[in-house]
């Protein structure tokens, strides 16, 4: 214990003298008599022999009381250290917090030691002491690149008690490379381009290379990345025929150093062939599939991107254009089209930049379909005693393939239709007689080989008309020149004056498929007329109609032409089958609603009818045991029990 006593009074008396002498107060005879070259290096070394010196005095003495008990300071907290590497010089900046409470007389003590990569110590620390507690901040200096240091930061109260902060481990940064030399560059493909270089002069540890391009000198800035690090490689994926220009830059850890001197290369020209063995399928109405082949490449050829498709129609109205997204799709599906119509398709090859010619033309025509519906439909009545219209269209938009007719199902509104075809050459049709103030409808097709279409929809509704009924109509077969067989048509004269009368006839129906004629007699005292019928062999139906005189008008009738009628205007009609030859006819009976035998055979009376009482007769042999029902002129069929319509008389014979 003595002797740790005198190794402290020894060497504080030398640092009391050292003092001194740096001061410049000269002590003759100091004891001892300091000696030393540099007075910072020796106080440092003085002072720790006097801490260790009075530590192990420390110990010697054994643990003192708790009362006299010397506590350390708190170590600093929040210890990071950051290291950077300029111009081949390396250095550590280390920061700190104070510790938490600060002690007074604290001071810092920066503790540093260069390792190996595993970790161990090579040489002792270097410490050096800051005496101002509020700097939390020290910059180490004179470093090498590259290398592992660990610093720890001690705190100080007094001349025996520390603490130290854990130490930090850090790696200096290595040195920014300088840029590659002798870059030479050459073109090997249409996409591609070789590169290789020196490394630079000032190196360090290269951990990558980069190299950038534009093409054509223009951004976007492209990269490639060279790692691990050589002195070549090839830049692949690039447009063919194509001018850039190219750097080239080494990385260190600590950063990317200058790029090389720009360079140009243009890569080499490329027409890439066309697809093979392209085919076409129709799906449907309005889409078609395309398949093909890849076609064949050849060492040095370049890179086919995708692939074009290039159509139209046979009337080349169009051009379209299909692009695949990539060269591994090779079909298509192109929809869109128009049914029943020739396209004619053509592949080609794509690249990056351009596309090359293209193959085969392959036709192609899609699924018919229904045409659509005919456009302006326009009615108009053509004829106002007895009415008729005419209907006039312009063709369908799309026939898709040629027209084998138009079909036209008419008659009066909500009840049965006629059916009618049209040639599909023409764009007019006159209709048959009609009823009077009654709409009709008229749906007109458009017809191909693959079915009907939309209809075009019309409808009109006839006007009224002030009509006059001859009584006693009666029908007779009789033989005329050269063996004709002809209907004799009586009436007896009207109740109202006239200028002339219409006699409609035509071939009874059960289902009504045929038309009305007309015959027009201008002689208005006329009692009878004649019609030469062509197929004598058929039952007919035939209506008389008186023409009112202008300015006269009769009491009005409304027609029917043999449309509903209440039966507050007829009975329910009979007819009874005669023993009468070929010349049998038709009486009214009492009540002028009924068919009776008379003098010529059976004959029919009917109340209202499409010219109103007795005007209308049927010549020709009635079914045995079946009563007689007429349709309305626009009606085209009427079941075989139904109510007399429009109470007219008729008769059928068999020639």
């Amino acid at each position: 214990m003595n002797g740790y006593l005198k190794n402290i009074i020894a060497n504080a008396q030398i640092m009391q003298a050292m003092v001194q002498a740096e001061l410049g107060q000269n002590i003759p005879n100091p004891k001892p008599n300091p000696v030393y070259d540099n007075f910072l290096e020796a106080g440092e070394m003085r002072l720790q022999v006097l801490e260790a010196s009075t530590a192990a005095l420390k110990t010697a003495i054994g643990s003192p009381n708790k009362n006299c008990e010397v506590t350390p300071p708190p170590p600093p907290t929040n210890v990071i250290a950051e290291s950077a590497t300029m111009d081949n010089v390396s250095s550590i900046v280390v920061r700190w917090d104070p510790p938490n409470p600060v002690p007074d007389n604290l001071q810092y003590k920066v503790y540093f030691s260069a390792i190996d990569e595993s970790g161990y110590q090579a040489a002792g620390e270097v410490v050096f002491r800051i005496c101002d507690s509020t700097q939390t901040s020290a910059s180490i200096t004179d470093l090498s690149p590259r290398s592992r240091y660990q610093v720890r930061i001690g705190t100080v109260a007094g001349v025996v008690s520390e603490s130290s902060s854990t130490p930090e481990l850090i790696e200096t940064p290595d040195i920014i490379p300088s840029m590659p030399t002798n870059v030479i560059m050459e073109a090997i493909s249409p996409n591609s381009v070789a590169l290789k270089w020196a490394p630079p002069d000032i190196a360090g540890e290269i951990t990558e290379y980069v190299i950038y391009y534009m093409e054509d000198g223009n951004p976007p800035v492209m990269t490639d990345v060279v790692s691990p690090p050589g002195q070549y490689h090839t830049v692949e994926d690039l447009s063919e025929g194509t001018r850039y220009v190219m750097e080239v830059a080494a990385r260190s850890n600590n950063g990317e150093g200058p790029k090389s001197v720009p360079q140009e290369v243009r890569t080499i020209d490329f027409n890439p062939p066309h697809p093979l063995n392209l085919n076409c399928t129709a799906v449907n109405k309005t889409t078609v599939i395309l398949t093909w082949e890849p076609p064949v490449l050849l060492a040095g050829d370049g890179i086919i991107r995708g692939y074009n498709i290039n159509y139209t129609d046979s009337r080349y109205r169009e051009f379209y254009l299909y692009k695949t997204k990539d060269a591994s799709i090779a079909t298509a599906v192109i929809d869109n089209l128009e049914p029943a119509t020739m396209y004619y398709f053509q592949a080609s090859s794509r690249t990056r930049k351009t596309f090359g010619g293209g193959g085969a033309v392959v036709m192609c025509q899609t699924k018919a379909d229904a045409p659509t519906a005919p456009r302006n439909v326009q009615l108009e009545l053509s004829r106002i005693e007895p009415p008729q219209l005419t209907m006039r269209w312009i063709p369908s938009l799309h026939t898709y393939g040629p027209l084998k007719n138009y079909t036209l199902h008419w008659g009066v509104k909500n009840g049965a239709l006629r059916k009618e075809l049209i040639d599909p050459t023409r764009l007019r049709w006159i209709s048959d007689f009609l009823d009077d103030d009654t709409v009709h409808e008229f749906k007109l097709y458009a017809v191909n080989d693959v079915g009907f279409g939309e209809p075009a929809i019309q409808t009109f509704k006839t006007p009224k008309r002030q009509t006059i009924v001859p009584p006693n109509v009666t029908v007779d077969r009789v033989k005329g020149d050269y063996n004709t067989t002809m209907l004799q048509v009586r009436w007896d004269p009207p109740l109202h004056p006239v200028q002339g009368y219409d006699i409609l006839y035509r071939k009874f129906e059960w289902v009504y498929s045929g038309r009305w004629h007309l015959k027009e007699i201008s002689d208005p005292t006329a009692l009878a007329s004649e019609i030469i019928v062509n197929k004598p062999e058929n039952s007919f139906i035939v209506v008389v109609q008186g023409k009112p005189v202008r300015g006269r008008p009769p009491h009005f009738q409304q027609p029917n032409f043999g449309g509903p009628m209440g039966n507050n205007n007829m009975g329910q009609p009979s007819m009874n089958r005669g023993q009468g030859g070929p010349g049998r006819g038709m009486n009214p009976g009492p009540g002028g609603n009924q068919m009776n035998p008379g003098p010529r055979g059976n004959q029919m009376m009917g109340g209202q009818n499409p010219f109103r009482n007795n005007n209308m007769e049927m010549q020709g042999n009635q079914p045995q045991g079946q009563s007689l029902s007429v349709s309305s002129m626009s009606n085209p069929g009427m079941p075989q029990q139904q109510q007399m319509q429009g109470g007219f008389g008729g008769q059928r014979f068999r020639p």
